[in-house]
């Protein structure tokens, strides 16, 4: 298992979707809207690895929620199984390892749950089979 070559080819992708990606946690001030990703339980399955991952999409409480929602909308896609447009059903194949997204679930998380911050999480079980 190499979860770097994981969360390089998953930074990779949602580098296509907007600018600022950042693993696990953000710097000190950054500038909205942002994106954070992380991989929060890794089970073994054998011969896969079954993960989840959480791709968080920030932005600033006095924006309008659409913008946010528009950015989540980029990031999740359209969810269809033969060329999907975003992380919903994608399938990522590198030399080191192939990986299934779907999602698991889609939330809003209002300002007043986070202290002016308004955020959308997107969770995705992904399986892996590492080469």
């Amino acid at each position: 298992m190499n979860m770097n070559a994981f969360a390089d080819a998953l930074y990779d992708v949602l580098r296509t979707k907007y600018t600022q990606v950042y693993r696990n946690k953000a710097p000190q001030s950054p500038t909205y809207p942002f994106i954070i990703y992380r991989v929060e339980n890794v089970l073994d399955m054998s011969p896969s690895d079954d993960l989840y991952v959480h791709v968080d999409v920030y932005d600033d409480a006095n924006v309008s929620v659409r913008a946010l929602e528009n950015l989540a909308d980029l990031i999740d896609g359209d969810g269809d199984g033969l060329s999907p447009s975003g992380l919903n059903q994608l399938i990522i194949q590198t030399n080191e390892l192939n990986a299934h997204f779907k999602r698991e679930q889609r939330q809003h998380i209002p300002s007043l749950e986070i202290g002016g911050v308004q955020a959308v999480n997107l969770r995705y079980d992904v399986r892996v089979y590492f080469n």
